[in-house]
């Protein structure tokens, strides 16, 4: 009796063990990302995003990251991609930033001009295996970008996808803990302007996705449905509003009728993700959408809007956010297929186009950080007779200080097992 309680207490402590280290990787990212598209005077579309996350997942590799350094990277038309779920060639050559040394991008575009990234969506869900419908795809919720880029030209296409694929969280090599979290959705826009939200956050049909037409906004959770009612309470409550006779507000051809509540509301000030999403639609509302804003001044004042909406926030007490930075911001010419993307330590852009991603196998860029970003002579970096181009396969897992401490943590268990069980064994007299 007294072995099975010993023996008891000993599996329970291990599991305390490994739980714990199952919290680390699943504990929520700090993530206050936001994505915006505008549409220029001169009719061109952009699309803008922030990466919004504290250290735990820090893009570059640093300051105790999980993952290894983030980078630029093309995959060529025509050359069979890797997924976990399988292989799948290519049917468009797709550009854009990774996240880690893995096949899973943060945010890209492809030679249709097809556009989107990921955002943190605490309820994101998975479907099982034995509920997959026959037929239809799997898709990896971290490769999601990826994935969909590689395959879609327009955001109708994204869609017809979409219906016949079904989110799961599983394990992509070079970022530890994906197996273990779908809490992600996803924002795409096509040179015709259309934008879409799609997201699997309906727990009665988990990991199948329900898409949204956007009005050009997105943030993290609640889901988007939960969004668009939050912003029609502001448009009926907003005192500045109501001022100037507005009660409704209409966005990429929707309009949200104000609901009032019978509270007057100011602009929201908060980090937390429906304040966010109501200060960058009335940002998108008083601009026109981006018309008021030429081609010539779009990169400075679309990243002027994103840093307004996405300050800083190092203190976790504030009400509605956690803890995060924005790591770097990234904006999408979908006209001219040419992506800008400055990390928070440089002061000039990194360029990259899909006329310049000519390579025909899986490429990667650098990006201008610190010193190297502070001088406007640096933008030529990514210029084809200038850029130092490595070809490198992902890694499995780049993470080796994690590795060490599963291997430590594992010892470490197996060690009191035995001890308890040499301790407890009964003697032969």
């Amino acid at each position: 009796m007294v072995y099975a309680k010993t023996f008891k207490r000993t599996a329970a402590i291990i599991t305390a063990l490994l739980m714990l280290f199952a919290m680390v990787l699943t504990a929520p990212t700090a993530s206050a990302c936001s994505a915006l598209e505008l549409t220029s005077a001169e009719g061109n579309v952009y699309w803008f995003r922030t990466c919004d996350m504290d250290n735990t997942y820090n893009v570059f590799g640093e300051n105790g990251s999980y993952i290894a350094e983030s980078y630029l990277v093309s995959y060529p038309k025509g050359e069979a991609i890797g997924f976990v779920t399988g292989d799948v060639v290519a049917e468009h050559t797709v550009i854009g930033m990774s996240f880690s040394d893995s096949l899973a991008l943060l945010d890209g575009i492809n030679d249709a001009g097809l556009t989107g990234g990921l955002l943190f969506l605490d309820e994101g869900t998975e479907t099982l295996p034995e509920d997959v419908p026959e037929g239809n795809a799997v898709m990896s919720a971290m490769e999601g970008v990826t994935y969909i880029l590689a395959q879609c030209a327009t955001v109708e296409e994204v869609v017809e996808l979409c219906e016949r694929t079904n989110i799961q969280a599983l394990d992509v090599p070079g970022i530890p803990g994906s197996d273990l979290t779908a809490t992600l959705h996803f924002n795409f826009v096509d040179p015709t302007g259309r934008g879409i939200v799609i997201e699997a956050a309906d727990m009665e049909n988990a990991g199948f996705y329900t898409v949204y037409e956007s009005i050009g906004v997105m943030t993290n959770s609640p889901p988007y449905d939960w969004q668009m009612e939050n912003f029609a309470k502001y448009i009926g409550d907003s005192t500045a509003l109501k001022d100037k006779g507005i009660t409704s507000i209409t966005l990429e051809g929707q309009t949200i009728e104000g609901t009032p509540t019978g509270n007057d509301q100011i602009l929201p000030g908060s980090m937390s993700a429906p304040d966010r999403l109501v200060r960058l639609a009335m940002e998108r509302y008083f601009c026109n959408e981006g018309t008021t804003i030429p081609d010539a001044d779009m990169l400075a004042r679309g990243a002027g809007i994103m840093a307004t909406n996405n300050r800083p926030v190092e203190d976790a007490a504030v009400e509605g956010a956690a803890a995060s930075y924005t790591q770097y911001t990234v904006a999408y010419d979908i006209s001219n297929q040419t992506m800008y993307i400055r990390p928070y330590d440089a002061v000039v852009w990194t360029s990259l186009s899909l006329a310049e991603a000519t390579a025909e196998t899986r490429t990667q860029y650098p990006i201008l950080r610190g010193n190297e970003g502070a001088s406007v002579a640096s933008l030529s970096l990514n210029a084809a007779e200038e850029a130092p181009v490595v070809e490198k396969a992902p890694t499995a897992n780049n993470n080796t200080g994690l590795i060490a401490l599963v291997v430590v943590l594992a010892a470490a268990c197996v060690v009191l097992l035995v001890v308890v069980l040499k301790k407890k064994e009964p003697q032969v007299k």
